[in-house]
């Protein structure tokens, strides 16, 4: 078990410098210029030249690569280039709101996920497994922007039974946190769920096909038993996987459902930072959701590696 641990952080440290690099580069290529954006009216040729050498972005990217990672790690996002604010503590702020948002949308998505899908294996190639099946495909065709837009136009507007957005801490209270927060996690949580049902329907089906399933219904044990005992622990191990990619793909998507909510979370800053071309918050909120995805997944492979012991073996093979 140490070395698979040993290995798997090996792992997550060259990914998050790998990705640190793809992130850099990629946003220092995308068109239009942090100079002109920060300085508006005030963009003349010798503005735009001052503004570069101040905040050294008229260096080789490979320097400002190097300088921007060894102030990350220490904890320094820089300073935004709109109104010198700067960025770390203001991220700090941003990032329960997220988390509560991806945390909820994924609640609902298992809750929806996990039951279906057993409940299609278990009646498979009946009316039952048909009817879910084409709901998740149907699920899995809709944006969450558009699900959010028709939310707000059924529950805000016509119904008034929740608020179009806004955010209010849990701390604070409790009851309107939730509130404004559950159109923004169903947004989410419902369409991930199409993904998550399959893989939950495809998972428990090769299960129950297992020699040891047939066993246990030979010695008359009753059908509930044998999915909710053993089917179903077996089926949550390749389930976990993908669960896990897809609490990352929650966390990161954000960006639009953020928006539409007027949620002040790290995605929304993510899309102040593309609209205002403000690397320093376009790089600390894009890393602090690829470190997000990548701590999920670490996690996640670990639990597996407990599961299921032959993972372990494997690794230390």
């Amino acid at each position: 078990m140490g070395r698979l641990i040993s290995t798997r952080l090996a792992a997550f440290v060259m990914t998050l410098f790998a990705a640190s690099i793809v992130l850099f580069l990629t946003i220092n290529i995308l068109p239009g210029s942090a100079a002109k954006s920060a300085l508006g009216m005030e963009a003349t040729p010798q503005a735009i030249a001052r503004f570069e050498a101040q905040r050294g972005l008229d260096r080789p990217l490979v320097v400002q690569y190097v300088e921007w990672l060894s102030k990350t790690i220490t904890g320094d996002f820089g300073t935004s280039f709109q109104n010198s604010v700067p960025v770390g503590p203001e991220l700090l702020k941003r990032i329960p709101v997220t988390l509560e948002l991806a945390t909820l949308a994924f609640l609902i998505a298992n809750l929806v996920a996990i039951p279906l899908g057993t409940l299609a294996a278990a009646r498979h190639t009946r009316a039952s497994d048909k009817t879910t099946t084409f709901a998740a495909t149907v699920l899995g065709a809709v944006p969450n922007f558009w699900l959010a837009t028709l939310l707000i136009m059924v529950f805000s507007l016509n119904l008034r039974w929740l608020p179009p957005g806004g955010f209010t801490s849990f701390v604070d209270d409790p009851a309107q946190n939730l509130r404004q927060m559950i159109m923004p996690a169903l947004s989410l949580g419902l369409v991930s769920s199409a993904l998550l049902i399959r893989i939950m329907r495809a998972s428990m089906i090769e299960v129950l096909s297992s020699d040891y399933i047939r066993t246990a219904h030979a010695k008359g044990a009753n059908e509930t038993i044998v999915i909710r005992r053993h089917a179903l622990r077996n089926s949550l191990i390749p389930y976990m996987n993908v669960a896990a990619v897809e609490f990352g793909f929650l966390f990161g998507s954000a960006v639009v459902i953020e928006d539409i909510f007027r949620l002040p979370g790290v995605g929304s800053l993510v899309l102040v930072g593309i609209i205002n071309r403000d690397f320093p918050v376009l790089l600390a909120s894009a890393l602090t959701i690829t470190v997000f995805v990548l701590v999920v997944n670490l996690i996640v492979d670990l639990a597996v590696g407990l599961l299921d012991p032959r993972r372990v073996k494997g690794s230390q093979a």
